[in-house]
């Protein structure tokens, strides 16, 4: 069940993810293959903690094995955060999908995103 109906969903979840940037493309939330659900991604917020320098951060969703940017090293200032999607420009996350990105040096950002799992049975 590749695409659910979203219209008459049985099920809504909601869910917040959070964790540290490293330097190399990481997945910091899947939807499984095979899940029976789609995310709402409503926010996802970036945060530079580390305090004295700007770092590049990069957002790339995969959808089906392919690599889209939906940020590409967007400079995020020492101390500032980046609220990268909220309700005007959320998306959703379809099964064998997943979002995640990178940072300009490891532990340089942190990310918060919040989600619904919605299942039409």
């Amino acid at each position: 069940m590749a695409n659910p109906n979203i219209v008459n969903v049985a099920r809504i979840l909601g869910n917040t993810v959070t964790g540290t940037l490293v330097s190399s493309n990481t997945v910091w939330l899947t939807n499984p293959a095979s899940s029976g659900a789609i995310y709402k991604i409503n926010s996802m917020t970036l945060a530079n903690i580390d305090g004295i320098a700007n770092t590049d951060i990069s957002i790339i969703i995969k959808n089906a094995g392919a690599n889209s940017f939906f940020l590409k090293t967007a400079v995020l200032p020492a101390d500032a955060s980046l609220v990268a999607i909220d309700k005007n420009n959320g998306f959703y996350l379809l099964e064998n999908s997943s979002v995640g990105g990178n940072a300009g040096a490891n532990s340089a950002a942190a990310y918060t995103i919040s989600f619904e799992q919605l299942y039409d049975s």
